[in-house]
């Protein structure tokens, strides 16, 4: 597969994945009230934004290793 057209469909695939979750905390029960004091919101899918974003830094982490592990032993040859 050449890379630009895999880059695409990276690129493709995390934003739709962005698009749900973030649609989701916002549009489904967002208006929840918080238990102890009912002027606050408590949104039910903040637990999810919360391990999206995670799980992305943890992937560009991982990317950003492997790219420069790759990188550092195309140097040394």
């Amino acid at each position: 597969m050449h890379p630009s057209r895999l880059s695409r469909i990276v690129l493709i695939v995390l934003v739709t994945v962005t698009v749900i979750v973030f649609s989701a905390f916002w549009l489904v029960g967002f208006d929840t009230p918080f238990f102890d004091d009912p002027q606050f919101n408590a949104p039910l899918f903040t637990d999810v934004v919360i391990l999206f974003i995670y799980i992305m830094l943890f992937l560009a982490v991982t990317v950003v290793l492997v790219s420069m592990s790759g990188l550092a032993r195309k140097m040394m040859k």
